[in-house]
This record gives C-alpha cells, structure tokens and sequence, in this order.
C-alpha cells in the first residue's frame, strides 16, 4: 500500500512504551490546517484545491520507537474491488480507516480512526439538530456529528475523552451515561437533543484540583494530552467557515446544581450558570500571531477564546441562569463586530468558526455545582445572504 509510510519518522530512542501519533507530514501542501490529533483519532483537512487524491502521501510522526500498521478488519473491502489504495482512500473520506499504533516495548497498543476532510464550499453547517452521533469504539462515550452531502463531518468535540480516566481510575463503568457531555430524547424538535451535565470527578480529579467536570460541547477537537498539566490548552476550539455570521440562535433549557463549589470542593456563595457562545475570528492572522512556525495552531484554546486579537465578531448568551418550567426557551445572539471583514476572505477559508457550550460557566476553572444540565436543540449561525 502506498497511500502511507508505515513508520515513525522520529529518531528511535530507548524502548518507549507509549504509543502515540503525534503528527502527519506531506511531501505537498494539501493540508488547509494542521492534523487535528486526538487521543484516539487524527482528522486531515484537505486544502480546497485538492481533488487527485490518488496522488495522496502522507507520513505518521510517532514517539520514538512505535511503529503503525493499518487494523484490516476496519477496512471493508467492496465484492470484487481489488485496488487496496482506493478502498483506503474512499473509506478515509467517509467514515474513516483504523490504524494501530504498537509502542517500541511491544507492551501497548492503541487503535487511531484517521479521517481525511475536503473543504470544498466550507464543512461548518449552519443547522445542528444534534440527531446524528455515535459511540466511542474504546471508552464508549457520546460523538456528535454532522452529515454533509453524505459525508459524516465529526467536527463537534468535548471533555468526554478527558472524562473517561475518571472513569478508568475511580472504578466508574464505561457507559454513554456515565459522561458529562450526552444525547437526550428531550429534545425541542426531532428524536435528540444535546445534554451537558456537571458531575464531579472523584477521588482521581480531586487530586489534581479538579474535582468537577462541566458537560461542554464546542466546534474544534479535544486533546487529552495537556489534561492534566494544562487543562485550558486541552480544548481546541473552531474550524474554518466560509460565511459571514450575524446571529446564533437555537433552543436551551437549563437546570442549576443546587450547591456551587471551587477547585478544592469548597462552597461559593453564587449560583451556577450555562454558558452558550460563538467566536468568529481570523485565522490566518492568528497563525502568523506567532513568528515559530513550529509553533503554529489555526485554533483557539481556553487561554484566548475570549481575548484573543485574531477575533473579529462574539455572540453570547447574557444571562445563562436557571430556565423558569420545562419548556424549551429560544435565544437569539447577534454577533458584535469589533473589526472590518473582507467577504472574499471569508470565502477563501481565511476565518474560522467556534461554537461552545457548557453546563458551568466558569467550570474551565473548575467551579460550578455538581447535577447542572444545560440541554440545547435546533442550534444555527444565521448568516449574510
């Protein structure tokens, strides 16, 4: 198979035991962001301009030592198809490929999906029902997703996957819901809604001063490597969007924790609150921010969603408190712009998008009242025509 070099591309050191992908290199420009690399899945957004994707060579960067092969139980091979590369990249591009990572001692294993994305006309929908998900292969919590042209764009992330090591370490069981961020049937229209529910995260969490967990939900992607040294860079917030917005707007109900705590699970005198925003900034403009190249991101973390310069446009939910009944109540936030936007740029993919949701507004930091739910349905960007 030539579609990937199968190998780590780092020096080889002393057995290692971990079993990571850590980059993707190309020997062309075909990537429009850096790989986004979770702990178990690598998404490869294709430049507009790529279309020969025969043409695709792709290399894993690995820690030191670990090699990679591709899981062929994963690979669904049509009935008399025989080419191998064009099942891999016809699967790549619709609901992913396995691959297994073995670290250098042979000791550990773990499986990647590894998902290419075409950005042709942009891949943010304006529209979430929040009807399409799936469940994790290994931990078991809750994916959302979005279908586009038939396509599944898996462009949603949460703290589930930072969740699960609550689970593994304080004996909880692996289920969808045992997770701060699900799917409920109590949903405004459709079968589903989105529910985001503060738990807390027991003795392993505590022990790290961080003894809840806000159920949250945003457009980017979750990396579980900085969790527990550098919990606000784990969050990766905002992908490209090729409209202008000008409002957000959907459906919440939220129920607050009857008692407010701090890191160290103390009481504070405030009630908890939801929090429902959206971030329109320039991308391009925030890579070229940084002068190490190496050190490049094209999105937003828990350190700048708020503040950074790149952003042009905010639109947030004033007063997040508690819902009056059980009804679902509508929202509509307009985007203030605090600059100038060029329409072609836009088009062009310059900008991105974030949207995020928690059921703790300040649960970043760690304070918020355990059993809060924020439940949110029929969510859309309402743009420029």
């Amino acid at each position: 198979m030539l579609l990937f070099s199968l190998g780590s591309c780092i020096k080889e050191e002393a057995l290692n035991m971990e079993a990571d992908i850590v980059g993707i290199q190309a020997e062309e420009d075909i990537f429009l962001l850096n790989p986004v690399i979770t702990n178990n899945q690598v998404t490869v957004y294709l430049q507009p301009s790529i279309h020969d994707l025969k043409k695709l060579n792709m290399k894993f960067d690995l820690t030191p030592g670990a090699s990679i092969e591709l899981l062929q139980d994963s690979l669904k091979m049509p009935a008399g198809e025989q080419d191998v590369n064009k099942v891999i990249i016809d699967q790549l591009l619709k609901n992913g490929v396995y691959y297994k990572v073995i670290s250098q001692d042979k000791q550990f294993e773990k499986n990647y999906l590894i998902k290419l994305v075409k950005t042709d006309g942009g891949f943010v929908p304006t529209e979430y029902g929040f009807e399409d998900i799936s469940i994790d292969k290994d931990e078991k919590y809750t994916v959302f997703f979005n279908k586009i042209d038939g396509e599944d764009f898996y462009n949603w992330g949460s703290g589930n996957p930072s969740f699960s090591l609550t689970l593994s370490f304080g004996g909880g069981v692996k289920e969808p819901e045992s997770y701060p961020t699900k799917t409920t049937t109590d949903a405004h229209s459709g079968t589903k809604a989105a529910l985001l529910e503060t738990k807390l995260t027991g003795s392993f969490g505590a022990m790290f001063k961080k003894p809840i967990a806000a159920g949250n939900l945003f457009i980017g992607s979750f990396d579980t490597g900085p969790v527990l040294t550098d919990p606000l860079s784990a969050t990766q917030f905002g992908l490209p969007f090729n409209q202008i917005p000008l409002a957000l707007e959907g459906y919440y109900k939220y129920t607050a924790g009857a008692n407010v705590t701090d890191e160290n699970l103390k009481p504070v005198n405030m009630k908890d609150s939801c929090d429902i925003y959206a971030v329109f900034y320039n991308r391009k403009k925030l890579m070229a921010s940084e002068p190490k190249p190496e050190n490049r991101v094209s999105y937003l973390t828990g350190h700048n969603i708020l503040t950074d310069p790149s952003i042009v446009a905010i639109a947030r939910l004033e007063n997040g408190g508690a819902t009056a009944g059980n009804n679902f109540v509508k929202f509509v936030l307009p985007f203030k712009y605090s600059a100038k936007v060029t329409g072609s740029d836009v088009t062009n993919l310059d900008y991105s998008i974030a949207i995020v949701m928690s059921s703790s507004k300040y649960g970043d930091n760690f304070i918020g009242a355990v059993g809060s739910k924020l439940i949110v349905d029929d969510l859309k960007i309402v743009t420029q025509k």
